[in-house]
């Protein structure tokens, strides 16, 4: 039935092992992006955090936020601007975020 079936030659192997390589490395930059916007997320989701603590601390203990705060080697700054509570940080190079939550009371 099989006799001169002799398996897969060494270019058979060499020619599946280039084609694995070339679709890994057509991959690795989509993975490199997904893991750097997933960082960014958790930072922003950090920051969306500590601007609601803080946000409560002023609005019902009347206690200002400090101007900044150090959390997993990312620097949050705190500004109270135009009756908004705002916190910037940066986590990539280059891109720099702000959120701000309006404050019930004009001062």
């Amino acid at each position: 039935m099989l006799r001169n079936c002799k398996g897969y030659t060494l270019l058979d192997a060499l020619t599946a092992l280039s084609l694995l390589s070339v679709l890994s490395a057509s991959v690795l930059p989509l993975y490199a992006h997904v893991y750097e916007e997933r960082s960014i997320i958790r930072e922003r989701k950090e920051a969306t955090i500590l601007l609601g603590q803080f946000w409560n601390e002023l609005v019902l203990e009347e206690n200002k936020p400090p101007n900044e705060q150090v959390k997993n080697d990312v620097t949050y700054t705190f500004k109270e601007i135009s009756n908004k509570l705002c916190v910037s940080f940066q986590v990539a190079p280059k891109r720099n975020t702000v959120i701000c939550r309006s404050l019930p009371y004009a001062k």
